[in-house]
């Protein structure tokens, strides 16, 4: 796995819960408008957040437990394929956090975090990034036209 930066730790938002509300304002902002999902879907999102079973939500922080990244796993990403469990979704890093390799470190943990989970199958969605995911070993097994997020979107999953 690759390493972070000095300085910067990963919690479980259920032990941060004061970082709610910003991780549902990055979510709403970043995917939740265009789609139809309301500020108010994204807060309940994180503020069901725990550590032994879904949905989970990893956080990159910084000095003065500053908020850097995120990724959660959820039971549900894809409104139009419901049948479909679980989800690695919500992965992002803010502005001041980027180049330093926390992306990558969240989205390896979180998988590790899946087989902790005893999830032996994850999905994701994406609309621009497959080919960088399939360069990690996710396959495409979809491809959907949806509203909002989902528009032009790829279905990939892998093994974790």
């Amino acid at each position: 796995m690759n390493s972070l930066p000095a300085g910067i730790l990963i919690h479980y938002l259920a032990n941060h819960p004061h970082h709610v509300h910003t991780c549902a304002t990055w979510e709403h902002q970043e995917w939740g408008m265009g789609g139809g999902r309301t500020m108010d879907d994204a807060l309940a999102s994180y503020t069901g957040s725990r550590r032994d079973r879904l949905p989970l939500t990893l956080l990159a922080c910084g000095a003065n437990d500053d908020l850097l990244g995120m990724v959660s796993l959820w039971a549900s990403d894809c409104p139009l394929r419901p049948d479909i469990t679980p989800w690695v979704a919500s992965l992002y890093v803010a502005p001041n956090g980027r180049g330093q390799g926390i992306g990558t470190y969240l989205f390896e943990r979180i998988q590790e975090e899946a087989r902790r989970l005893g999830i032996t199958r994850l999905h994701l969605m994406t609309q621009h990034s497959d080919a960088v995911y399939a360069a990690q070993g996710w396959k495409i097994f979809e491809r959907i036209d949806g509203p909002g997020s989902m528009r032009d979107a790829v279905l990939m999953f892998k093994v974790p």
